[in-house]
């Protein structure tokens, strides 16, 4: 089995990685750098022992803190070997980790460098802004540190509306009609399972094929969420058509953008990649939902919460992978009736890191502990510290459920991958800490066993 080669670039030399394997910018400064594991070297690299990693694993994933339902599984990445396993079968509520097999449905079945479009369509003087999924269309210029580079780069709606605006003075039009068509997306926008208080304390917005700064109305950054984020789209490009000396008369309302309607404008999104690794860095709701939708229309399935489960469950079915008493309800995680297993995620991770099936963008998508996105605050305490820098994964957190799933180059030198699931846990910090121990336990082991 080959390892992915931007693994290796990962794991040694701790945070001297560069901005292209983290999708982010600059190093830390060396001399705060976190205590690291020994680079590897052709004579690292012997496989470890499963009774001395049982050893050290099976106090820890025995601590309540985990609570009443959990499970733990650790692999060799290489040959697959099993190294710890503690319910590694059971179906358990998997919060973010989820997002994990999403990203794996949308790479089985779309091509990794395809760009979603969103554009402007004209029959008359009527107008139609046609969503094509992108969930990372911004109305305003995104707040931007020196050296630190905005990763994946925003899709500009500000830009569309100059360039609508121009080819409509072009034509000698100044006053317009504008209607929204986010019909490139089916069924309900809103999973049932979830809460309302999802939208209203802005965890996740109706799902929609035209989205614009998460939905948010009016686009601030802290603005409560849209009902209807394809018609709040919709107003914030009349305003900024407006602002190009184009006057948009009526309300803004849903419509369809027909065969005979001729393309004004349009913009494209990062590739799909890139919002592959959205998803997973920044565990971005929203993008998740859209790449779920995005499976199944990819799929054939439907672009729909249906859709995208069916697209999962073919993907992992082509990817030789069982999904037995597993449940795919959502893209996110946020749905407390998903269900997966410790033993799937971590046949996933495999294949990521060895590339298979073009999963790539999942493994150089994992944040970096204590340096990226959901991980940047994770792996600081003394007992935990030497896997910072080392270590990627995908966090889940909901309420009373806690989980990680990624990879980790062990003392031995040996790349492990490797899941850990807590449900009904009294404090989702706390199983959060421990689940750290854990994974951070696994990589400190050298454990050596017989052969490499």
């Amino acid at each position: 089995m080959r390892i992915w080669p931007g693994v290796a670039a990962v794991l040694v030399g701790s945070l001297s990685l560069g901005s292209a394997a983290l999708g982010e910018g600059a190093a830390a400064d060396s001399e705060e750098d976190p205590p690291v594991l020994a680079p590897v070297t052709r004579e690292s690299g012997q496989r470890q022992d499963p009774a001395q990693v049982a050893a050290r694993l099976t106090p820890l994933v025995a601590d309540k803190k985990l609570g009443k339902q959990a499970a733990t599984t650790v692999r060799d990445a290489e040959s697959g070997d099993s190294l710890f396993d503690d319910e590694g079968a059971v179906p358990l509520i998997p919060a973010s980790t989820n997002k994990i097999p999403t990203t794996a449905a949308v790479l089985t079945f779309g091509d990794p460098d395809r760009r979603l479009t969103t554009k402007v369509t004209r029959t008359g003087n009527d107008l139609v802004l046609v969503g094509g999924g992108d969930p990372l269309l911004v109305s305003h210029k995104p707040a931007v540190e020196p050296g630190y580079p905005v990763y994946p780069a925003p899709t500009s709606l500000r830009a569309l509306a100059k360039r609508t605006a121009a080819q409509l003075r072009g034509s000698n039009t100044t006053t317009v009609t504008l209607a929204v068509d986010d019909s490139f997306f089916e069924g309900p926008a809103w999973e049932p399972s979830w809460p309302e208080y999802y939208r209203t304390e802005g965890i996740v917005a109706p799902v929609s094929a035209l989205i614009v700064d998460d939905g948010r109305v009016g686009g601030g950054q802290w603005a409560p969420i849209s009902e209807d984020p394809a018609v709040e789209a919709g107003r914030t490009f009349a305003g900024l058509l407006r602002k190009e000396g184009i006057k948009v008369g009526g309300d803004v309302k849903r419509g369809r953008s027909g065969d005979g309607a001729a393309e004004v404008a349009a913009v494209e999104s990062a590739p799909l990649f890139e919002l592959v690794q959205q998803a997973l860095t920044s565990s971005d709701n929203q993008t998740a939902e859209n790449l779920f939708r995005l499976a199944g229309r990819y799929a054939g399935s439907g672009a729909s919460f249906t859709g995208g489960s069916q697209a999962v469950g073919k993907a992992l079915d082509q990817l030789g992978i069982s999904t037995v008493m597993t449940k795919f309800i959502d893209g996110s995680g946020l749905s407390r009736d998903n269900r997966l297993t410790t033993t799937l995620l971590t046949d996933l991770l495999r294949r990521a890191v060895a590339s298979e099936g073009g999963l790539w963008p999942i493994a150089s998508g994992l944040p970096v502990a204590g340096v990226s996105g959901t991980l940047r605050g994770r792996f600081a305490a003394p007992e935990t510290a030497a896997a910072a820098g080392w270590l990627r994964g995908k966090t889940g957190t909901l309420n009373y459920v806690s989980s990680l799933a990624g990879y980790v180059q062990s003392r031995s030198g040996r790349l492990l991958v490797f899941a850990s699931l807590a449900n009904d846990a009294k404090s989702t910090f706390e199983a959060g800490a421990q689940i750290d121990k854990i994974a951070a336990a696994a990589a400190d082991c050298g454990c050596p066993g017989s052969g490499r």
